[in-house]
């Protein structure tokens, strides 16, 4: 993940990565150790709008 936006672009139908609010949501799940396939099931599911 690149450096977090300011503020949200809202970009359709997922998010930016550089969102601040994926930013906060990845952390979330990095507070939960998931791994593999949990990983990234979480990461597409914080982008989603």
């Amino acid at each position: 993940m690149g450096k977090v936006k300011k503020k949200c672009c809202r970009s359709k139908p997922k998010r930016c990565k550089n969102c601040p609010v994926v930013a906060l949501r990845l952390q979330k799940i990095d507070s939960k150790g998931l791994s593999g396939k949990e990983l990234t099931r979480a990461v597409k599911a914080a982008r989603i709008y």
